[in-house]
C-alpha cells in the first residue's frame, strides 16, 4: 500500500508542476474555469484563485484517499483495488487540472469589463460572443 501512497504522491507532484507552469505561462488576467462534469457549467475564476482552487482539491482529494488506503476501513479489500484506488484518482485530478490550464491558456488574457468584444472572440468569462449579443462592436 505504500506504493499507491507514493505514486498518488508522484501525481499530486505533478499537479504542483501544472501550477507552477500555468503561474509562470498564464497572462496575469487569465481565467482558470473550475468545472465538476460538464464545461459548460464551469466557474471562471481569477488566475490566483482557479490554481489555488486545483491545487488545494488535490491536496484534499489526495489526504482523503491516501488515509481510505491505509485505513482498516479497506482492509479487507482487494489488494489490487488498495493498490490502484489511489493513484487512478490522483491522475484524473491531475488530467482535470490540466485541461483547465490548457482552456486558460486558449482563452489568453479576459476581456476587462467595458471593453467592447468582437464576435468570436471571449467575454470576461471565456465564453465567445455571438452576434446580437450585448458588448458586441459592429463592423
Amino acid at each position: 500500500m505504500v506504493a499507491a501512497v507514493v505514486l498518488g504522491g508522484l501525481f499530486l507532484l505533478g499537479m504542483v508542476a501544472a501550477t507552477g507552469y500555468a503561474i509562470r505561462k498564464l497572462p496575469a488576467g487569465a481565467r482558470v474555469p473550475l468545472n465538476a462534469g460538464m464545461p459548460e457549467y464551469s466557474i471562471w475564476l481569477s488566475k490566483p484563485a482557479g490554481l489555488a482552487a486545483w491545487l488545494g482539491t488535490g491536496v484534499a482529494v489526495y489526504a482523503a484517499f491516501a488515509a481510505l488506503t491505509v485505513s482498516g476501513v479497506a482492509a479487507n479489500w482487494s489488494p489490487s483495488v488498495r493498490l490502484v484506488l489511489l493513484p487512478c484518482v490522483m491522475l484524473v485530478m491531475l488530467a482535470a487540472e490540466t485541461g483547465a490550464v490548457i482552456t486558460a491558456r486558449q482563452h489568453g488574457e479576459a476581456v476587462q469589463p467595458g471593453e467592447a468584444v468582437q464576435p468570436g472572440e471571449a467575454d470576461e468569462h471565456g465564453e465567445a460572443v455571438q452576434p446580437g449579443e450585448a458588448g458586441q462592436v459592429s463592423a
